[in-house]
C-alpha cells in the first residue's frame, strides 16, 4: 500500500492535502482523510451497487456511512470509493445486545433489497467456503481441522427460512457511539436467512474475542439459531483451512475453535459440553464465596485479546471488582500468589483453581489506563521494569528454553509475513539469512521474571502510582528480551524508537520479536484489531533489525 492517497483520487473526491490514516478495519486498505474513508480495489459494479443500496437505507435502529461520488458524478476513482466518516468503536462482547438489536433494524431494512445476480460467485475463500457450508461444495479441508468440520456438518439439519441480504462480518463492524444508533459499516454482502449475520458474530466472538456462552442467550427467539450456528461454525473453518497454508497456524485456529465446536454440538445433542463455559451467574456466585460478600452485578470488561474471560464483579461490601477466569492462568497466579504486595502489581483479593481457575483484583479506575506515551511515562515504565527484573524468580512461572527460530516458519511460508504488508517479498528474500542469523544468536534464557507483554494496554497509573497488569505472559528469562519487546510496543504505540533504551543483544533480539510477530497474528478477517496491533509491532521491530544489521529499510 502507498503511503497516502493518490494525488487524483485527493483531487476528484475534494480530499485535502493533509496526511491520511490507514484504518485498522476494512482489511487494512482503507484510509481517512478529513471527513471520508476511501476504500481501494473497488469494482466498478460492486461499487456502484453498494452505493445505490446505502444511498437510500435509513434506520430507525442503525446508522450507516453514506457514498461519495467523485467531481465527475462517479463512485469510482482509479479503483478508489468514498464514504463518509462514521463516529464509533466497536465493542461487540461489551454491547452485545445492543449489536444484537441493531442487526435485527439493519437487515429488516435491508429485507426488500434484491441480491444481485453476481453474488455467492466469487473465487475467494470466502466464497468458496460458503458455497461448501451451505450447498456441499466439494473443497480439500486441512487435516488439522477435518474432524471438526465433519462432527459440525453431520449435525446440520435442513433450514428452511427465507433468504436476504445479510452482513457476512459484523461482529467487528458495528460502532457505537454515545448518544447515537450503532453503526454498521463494511457490508460483506451475503444471501442467506437474517439471522446468520448474528449466528457468525456470536461464532466469532465465543473464538477470538473471549465473550461467554451467554451470548448465545439472546439469540435464542432467532429462528433455527442452532442450525445456523453450525453452518457460522462450518463456514469459519473452512475459510480459515483455505486461507492458512501452514500446520502451526492451523492448530492456533482448532485449538480457538473446540470449545466452541464443542459448545454448539452439545445444544443440538443434548448432552453437556465437555468443557462447560463459566457464566456470569457462576462468576457472581464464585466471588461472592471467595470475598465473602453479596454480588450485585457482573459486567464485561472492554479491551483485551486473552481468550480468558474477563469482568467486573460488583459488590455491596467495597466497590467493584476485577475477575478473570481461565485455563491458561498459571503463570499469573503463579506471580501473583508469590509477589501479591510488589508496588507495580494490581492488589490481589483472591484466587483458586477449583472448581474453576480464577483470579480476583482490585478494579482499576478506568481512567488510568495508559493511552497516550509521555516523556515522563516513559522514563517511569522503564525504572519499573528495572524493579521488575530484581524481584526474585517466582515459583511456577514458566522457564523460557530455546526454541524454534520462527523465520524458519517464515521461509517455509513466506506468506505469513507477506500478507502483513510491511515489505516486498524480493526484500524479504535478499534479507531472510540476516535476520534468521541475527535471531539465532538472540538471547533470551536468564534467571529474571520477564513480563513479555509490557505496552500501554497493561500499563495503568494515576495519582503517581504506576502497574503493570496481565501477566499471562509471564516467564523466567533474560531482562533484556522484556525491555526490548516494551520498546518494540512502545515504537508502535507511537513513542521513540528503540534505539533510544536499546541494550545488549539488541540486534538478535530485534530479529526475533520481528520474526514472532507473523506467527503471532491472527488472520486478518478474524480479529482485525490484533492483527494491526501485529503489524505496528513487525513494522517497528523489522525496521530497528534493518539498522542494526545494516540492511535497507523494509519496503
Amino acid at each position: 500500500m502507498p503511503d497516502d492517497l493518490p494525488a487524483d483520487v485527493r483531487a476528484a473526491f475534494g480530499v485535502p492535502s493533509a496526511p491520511a490514516r490507514r484504518l485498522p478495519g476494512g482489511g487494512g486498505s482503507c484510509w481517512q482523510a478529513g471527513g471520508l474513508v476511501l476504500k481501494p480495489d473497488q469494482h466498478p459494479v460492486v461499487a456502484s451497487w453498494l452505493a445505490g443500496v446505502f444511498t437510500d437505507l435509513r434506520g430507525p435502529g442503525f446508522r450507516v456511512p453514506r457514498p461519495v461520488r467523485a467531481d465527475d458524478g462517479s463512485w469510482v476513482v482509479d479503483g478508489w470509493a468514498a464514504w463518509t466518516t462514521v463516529e464509533g468503536e466497536p465493542a461487540p462482547v461489551q454491547r452485545w445486545a445492543e449489536l444484537v438489536a441493531a442487526s435485527r433494524a439493519f437487515h429488516a431494512a435491508l429485507a426488500d433489497v434484491p441480491a444481485p445476480r453476481w453474488l455467492g460467485r466469487g473465487r475467494d475463500r470466502w466464497s468458496v467456503a460458503e458455497r461448501s457450508t451451505w450447498d456441499g461444495t466439494q473443497v480439500e479441508i486441512a487435516p488439522e481441522l477435518a474432524d471438526l468440520v465433519g462432527a459440525l456438518r453431520a449435525a446440520t439439519r435442513p433450514v428452511r427460512l427465507p433468504s436476504q441480504l445479510v452482513h457476512g462480518d459484523l461482529a467487528g463492524n458495528v460502532l457505537f457511539a454515545a448518544g447515537q444508533p450503532p453503526a454498521v459499516i463494511d457490508f460483506s454482502p451475503s444471501r442467506r436467512p437474517a439471522g446468520y449475520a448474528l449466528a457468525v458474530a456470536a461464532v466469532d466472538l465465543l473464538t477470538w474475542w473471549g465473550a461467554p456462552s451467554g451470548v448465545l442467550d439472546d439469540l435464542a427467539d432467532e429462528d433455527d439459531i442452532d442450525q445456523l450456528l453450525l453452518r457460522a461454525a462450518t463456514w469459519r473453518l473452512l475459510t480459515e483451512s483455505l486461507g492458512r497454508p501452514d500446520p502451526d497456524s492451523r492448530l492456533a485456529v482448532r485449538r480457538a475453535n473446540e470449545p466452541v465446536v464443542d459448545l454448539l454440538l452439545s445444544r443440538v445433542s443434548g448432552r453437556p459440553a465437555t468443557v462447560a463455559p463459566v457464566t456470569d451467574r457462576q462468576v457472581a456466585e464464585l466471588v461472592g464465596y471467595a470475598l465473602d460478600d453479596e454480588i450485585t452485578g457482573v459486567r464485561p470488561v472492554a479491551g483485551g485479546h486473552s481468550r480468558a474471560l474477563t469482568r467486573i464483579a460488583d459488590r455491596t461490601g467495597g466497590g467493584p471488582v476485577f475477575v478473570k477466569t481461565g485455563t491458561d492462568l498459571d503463570a499469573e497466579l503463579a506471580v501473583y500468589g508469590a509477589l501479591g504486595g510488589a508496588e507495580f502489581l494490581p492488589l490481589p483479593l483472591a484466587s483458586g483453581r477449583e472448581p474453576v481457575t480464577m483470579l480476583v483484583l482490585e478494579a482499576l479506575h478506568p481512567d488510568g489506563w495508559v493511552r497516550d506515551w509521555t516523556p515522563h511515562l516513559v522514563e517511569a515504565t522503564r525504572t519499573l521494569l528495572g524493579r521488575v527484573h530484581t524481584v526474585p524468580a517466582p515459583p511456577g512461572v514458566p522457564v523460557l528454553v530455546a526454541s524454534a527460530n520462527p523465520w524458519d516458519a517464515v521461509r517455509a511460508d513466506p506468506r505469513r509475513l507477506l500478507r502483513m504488508e510491511v515489505c516486498t517479498d524480493r526484500w524479504l528474500a535478499n534479507h531472510l539469512d540476516a535476520l534468521h542469523a541475527a535471531a539465532a544468536d538472540a538471547a533470551i534464557e536468564g534467571d529474571r521474571l520477564i513480563h513479555r507483554d509490557v505496552c500501554a494496554a497493561n500499563l495503568w497509573y494515576r495519582d503517581g502510582r504506576l502497574l503493570l497488569a496481565d501477566w499471562a505472559s509471564a516467564a523466567i528469562g533474560d531482562p533484556w528480551l522484556d525491555h526490548h519487546l516494551w520498546l518494540v510496543a512502545l515504537h508502535a504505540e507511537g513513542g521513540p524508537a528503540p534505539e533510544a533504551g536499546q541494550g545488549p543483544h539488541a540486534a538478535g533480539h530485534a530479529a526475533l520479536i520481528a520474526g514472532q510477530q507473523p506467527l503471532l497474528a491472527p488472520a486478518r478477517d478474524a480479529n482485525p484489531v490484533l492483527f494491526h496491533q501485529r503489524r505496528r509491532r513487525l513494522a517497528a521491530a523489522l525496521s530497528w533489525a534493518a539498522r542494526l544489521l545494516g540492511v535497507p529499510a523494509p519496503r
